[in-house]
């Protein structure tokens, strides 16, 4: 499908492949067009789209293979995208793709149950405000920590336990989570493993790529062995007590986002949030703003008019 793009977002992950540090997982050749998540208008469709027509406006996660949201146009296969609800502007429709779907990816990778426990770290940012009401759809029971301002707004969200991490630490007062999304990295790990009960999942947005992460996204035998020296000491951790450890890298999936889409209505919309918004002349500016973080929300290129 030929899609004109609206508006796209920045993220961190554009500036890690500026700097090859997911190379091993997508490992793109400069020069490239960059961009990740996108919103837009389809202007074409091939002759075996069968979901969408011209006029449609879609939105979705770039296909790992064929980044390049960062442009006029881009060409997409039809499976990386879903309508947009009709309540979301194209620049607030760009924020969604990536926390939508690493949300219900590591949910599937976790093989959640209705009425488990999940305890998402750092659960006040944007992925907090989707993971929370995603899980509560799923049947799940939430906690999170983070700072005690936003207390009130991630409760209403579908948190039932709030930690102020100012006031006491998750790992006092937590036991036997039977799932922990781990969106702090490397220094908080050994932590999140002490709350997770024993054989239960952990999955990481911000650790090491392992063995397991290999093997499910399809890499050669040498990649496998690779990642799983990498990711050794996280594996180590989990098998102490029974426990998994796995990677996440977000892939697209136009359906998970429709699905994303039925859980949301213009009564409880789906919560986004933007920064700043620059020009495609800017995105040199753009890549800047988000490299320095501190960003209070997305920070979006309008491209289309």
């Amino acid at each position: 499908m030929l899609v004109k793009i609206m508006a796209a977002a920045v993220n961190p992950l554009d500036n890690m492949i500026i700097r090859g540090e997911v190379k091993l997982i997508t490992p793109y050749t400069m020069p490239l067009v960059m961009g990740n998540e996108f919103a837009g208008i389809v202007e074409k469709t091939g002759k075996n789209v069968t979901r969408f027509t011209t006029g449609d406006r879609v939105y979705g996660r770039m296909p790992l293979k064929k980044i390049g949201a960062f442009a006029q146009y881009a060409a997409v296969e039809e499976s990386a995208l879903a309508t947009i609800p009709e309540y979301l502007s194209y620049e607030q429709a760009a924020t969604v793709p990536l926390t939508a779907l690493t949300a219900m990816q590591a949910f599937d990778v976790m093989h959640v149950k209705a009425g488990e426990f999940v305890f998402i770290s750092g659960g006040t940012g944007s992925l907090g405000a989707m993971a929370i009401p995603v899980a509560k759809s799923l049947g799940l029971h939430v906690y999170t920590n983070g700072s005690g301002s936003n207390e009130e707004r991630v409760r209403q969200l579908g948190a039932e336990r709030f930690i102020d991490y100012k006031k006491e630490h998750y790992v006092d007062v937590l036991s036997n989570v039977d799932h922990v999304l781990d969106t702090l990295g490397d220094r908080e790990l050994p932590n999140e493993f002490k709350v997770l009960k024993e054989g239960g999942s952990l999955v990481s947005l911000r650790g090491m790529p392992n063995g397991r992460f290999a093997k499910r996204s399809g890499m050669p035998a040498w990649k496998r062995l690779l990642f799983s020296i990498a990711g050794r000491k996280y594996d180590r951790m989990a098998a102490a007590k029974g426990q998994t450890y796995d990677f996440l890298f977000v892939h697209e999936d136009g359906r998970q986002l429709e699905a994303i889409g039925r859980l949301f209505d213009k009564d409880h919309p789906l919560e986004t949030s933007i920064d700043t918004v620059y020009t495609l002349e800017q995105v040199n500016e753009a890549l800047t703003k988000v490299k320095q973080g501190k960003s209070k929300g997305k920070t979006i290129i309008a491209i289309g008019q």
